[in-house]
């Protein structure tokens, strides 16, 4: 059995994560008491300053009992906004200073990228990566209904943003000749309008807004190539794992990504790939993958789908949790 608590904290600007600290601790002491005398590890689920301090104010009250801190980083602060404003920065940089203190507490860390260890102070603490989970219980998967006709449908969903690919993805498109190819694009963000330009350019184009994530599974099942857009360029891309990479695996489709540092080596055994950035490399692997014959894309798509399956289910990545904890206890 599974025993939770919620607390509450005041959201009153400029007092809320004060107010987050102070719940925080309060339920840890709380947490501490109905276990005291055993062995306890919290496990701490991102970057965020009040709960991380909480956790180690409550290590230091009690250091003659066996407590330890593990800290789950599924993003770097740095990295996780665009707003470089002068008061932005200072913030960040007094933010991360604290972190830096309290880094010194933590006994292990479970990273979303390997390359995260480079701009961590983590000395040499214990570590895993765990890139994310895919449960498959929860998300229906599998299937291609269309595949046997003689359209063949590219499908993108997410974030419709600028610095993800979007506009190269349609540009890569409009540039294969073939009549039988649709390109169907889902989500919202800044590229919004330059989309609608393009479906009224290239009538194989077609956005289709936001849907339900139920409608998104669907149409994924439905494509014959899945693309992210995404490219290597930017710092940040060899920290932080684009979660759609598994949720394209497990649909069955075959999967086209850049090559990116943030995603594990072993993925690109199961998809497609592009090692060089651009436009015309894009439109040239596709044109390849669509012209490629139905069977091999099936076998591609069903290997795919078994690796996220049983390597990435919550079963398996809890594992890596688990032994890393046993590794510090």
């Amino acid at each position: 059995m599974v025993r939770g608590e919620n607390v509450r904290f005041c959201n009153l600007t400029g007092y809320k994560l004060y107010s987050r600290y102070r719940s925080a601790l309060s339920g840890l002491e709380r947490w501490y008491a109905r276990y005291f005398g055993e062995e306890k590890v919290i496990i701490v689920y991102a970057m965020h300053t009040p709960f991380v301090k909480a956790c180690v104010k409550l290590k230091k009250k009690y250091t003659s009992d066996k407590l330890r801190i593990v800290l789950i980083v599924p993003d770097l602060p740095e990295y996780m906004d665009d707003n470089k404003s002068y008061l932005k920065r200072k913030l960040m940089a007094y933010n991360r200073k604290i972190l830096n203190e309290l880094y010194q507490d933590i006994d292990a860390f479970v990273l979303l990228s390997k390359y995260m260890v480079d701009i961590l102070p983590m000395k040499n603490k214990q570590w895993t990566v765990v890139e994310g989970i895919f449960n498959s219980n929860r998300d229906v998967v599998g299937g291609n209904k269309n595949w046997e006709g003689e359209l063949k449908t590219v499908f993108y969903s997410g974030t419709l943003a600028k610095r993800y690919g979007i506009l190269n993805l349609l540009q890569a498109f409009s540039a294969l000749r073939q009549r039988n190819l649709r390109l169907e694009i889902c989500g919202a963000g800044d590229a919004l309008e330059e989309i609608e330009d393009y479906c009224k350019k290239d009538n194989r184009i077609v956005y289709r807004g936001q849907l339900r994530r139920e409608e998104v599974l669907r149409l994924q099942k439905e494509a014959t190539l899945l693309v992210n857009p995404r490219s290597p360029e930017g710092e940040f891309t060899k920290y932080s794992f684009p979660s759609k990479t598994m949720e394209y695996l497990a649909s069955g489709v075959p999967t086209l990504l850049y090559r990116l540092p943030g995603i594990p080596d072993e993925y690109y055994k199961y998809c497609f790939s592009i090692e060089k950035a651009g436009v015309n490399e894009l439109s040239r692997k596709m044109d390849e993958i669509l012209r490629m014959n139905i069977n091999e894309l099936r076998k591609i798509g069903h290997e795919a789908q078994n690796f996220i399956f049983t390597k990435k289910n919550p079963y398996s990545q809890a594992r890596k949790i688990i032994e890393l904890i046993n590794r510090i206890s």
